[in-house]
This record gives C-alpha cells, sequence and structure tokens, in this order.
C-alpha cells in the first residue's frame, strides 16, 4: 500500500511540478515587468520639460527618446507575456494594485 501511494505522489509531482515552475517564473517575470514599468512611468513623469513645455512639436531629448524606447520595449513584453499567460498577468496586475 505504502508504495502504491509512493508510485502516485511520484507520478503527480512528475506531471504537477512542471506546471508550478513555469506558472512561478511566470510570476516572477510579470512582477518584474510591472515594477519596471512603474519606475519607467514616474521617470517620464518626473521630467520637468514635459510639464513646463507644452511645445508638442519640439523633438524630444535624447534622456526622453531613451526613456520611450525603454517603455516600448517594456509594452511590447508585457503584451507577450499577456497572451501566453492571461490569468497569471491579471493576477500580477490585480496583486500590484493593492500593494500600491
Amino acid at each position: 500500500m505504502i508504495l502504491n501511494i509512493t508510485y502516485v505522489a511520484a507520478f503527480a509531482a512528475v506531471l504537477i511540478a512542471p506546471r508550478m515552475l513555469v506558472a512561478l517564473l511566470a510570476i516572477l517575470i510579470a512582477a518584474t515587468l510591472v515594477c519596471r514599468s512603474r519606475r519607467i512611468a514616474l521617470l517620464l513623469l518626473a521630467d520637468s520639460s514635459i510639464r513646463s513645455d507644452l511645445n508638442y512639436d519640439r523633438k524630444p531629448s535624447r534622456a526622453e527618446r531613451r526613456l520611450m524606447r525603454k517603455s516600448l520595449r517594456l509594452a511590447l513584453d508585457q503584451t507577450e507575456l499577456r497572451s501566453l499567460f492571461p490569468s497569471t498577468a491579471v493576477w500580477v496586475d490585480r496583486w500590484s494594485g493593492l500593494a500600491r
């Protein structure tokens, strides 16, 4: 009887462990992306030249272009993660909203 229980437990671990590992990695990646997006958004909003100079025809500075490029790459990464793991991304967004 103990041997049968051990076999069932080992079989269940072989089936469940990889899924749990992938889910854990997806959660960590999603949380990292949320933290990075908040940091980039704060950096973009902290730039006083954007708020003070409302000339929308001006060319963005090098730092602004760099931040916008990072923001676009991050948005693409988040979109890709959201398409692969939609429920995980929603769960991390909900969790990060509570952590604010």
